[in-house]
């Protein structure tokens, strides 16, 4: 089950370059579960279809419930199998966007962080990022801040994160969690409501 991540989707601000990158990552592993997903709904409904052919007239009911049964038994196995490739493709994902975020990763984390921005009201504000990208951080802060009414800071603290930031009030009562890890998780989320929906 390939699903194209659209600019309506989690990764909506995310520059061109970058959202590439994840697509092309996802859609691999993604069009791999999907022809296992596939298979295995062929191969049950062989299965349905020998049970049917074994029941005689006089147990019609029963072989119904048999037929039930196994349909119920079919799609939880591929809702377990296709969790389990939802799974590792997102972790090959990662691992990938570990070590090659594209080209314009810094404009992907300048658009993460005027997102953060815009969902906190608060006139002051603390961006987290990791020890990697500290350097690129703090000098979007700084072209940030000369157009921006806010106060924004570089936290002290750095993060455990593959990158992204995190943006906060100073008092942390409103967060905005943009690494990528999170954002992985949230395009994950969507997924798994999409699966749902087609095995209903």
């Amino acid at each position: 089950m390939s699903k194209k991540i659209s600019n309506e989707n989690v990764l909506d601000d995310v520059s061109k370059d970058f959202e590439k990158l994840v697509e092309s990552i996802l859609k691999t592993g993604l069009d791999e579960a999907s022809k296992i997903i596939s298979d295995s709904e062929t191969q049950s409904k062989n299965q349905e279809q020998e049970i049917e052919s074994q029941q005689s007239k006089e147990f019609d009911i029963k072989s119904g419930q048999i037929i039930g049964a196994a349909e119920m038994e079919s799609r939880n196995s591929n809702l377990l199998l296709l969790e389990k490739n939802i799974n590792k493709v997102f972790t090959a994902a990662l691992k990938e966007l570990s070590s090659n975020k594209g080209k314009n990763y810094p404009k992907s984390l300048e658009l993460f962080i005027n997102e953060g921005l815009n969902t906190i009201d608060d006139s002051d504000v603390l961006v987290s990022c990791n020890k990697k990208d500290s350097s690129v951080v703090k000098d979007l802060i700084n072209k940030i801040s000369s157009k921006s009414k806010k106060s924004i800071t570089l936290s002290d603290t750095y993060i455990s994160t593959v990158g992204g930031v995190i943006v906060s009030n100073t008092d942390s009562t409103v967060i905005v969690n943009n690494t990528i890890e999170d954002r992985l998780e949230r395009m994950k989320a969507e997924l798994r409501t999409d699966v749902a929906k087609k095995f209903k």
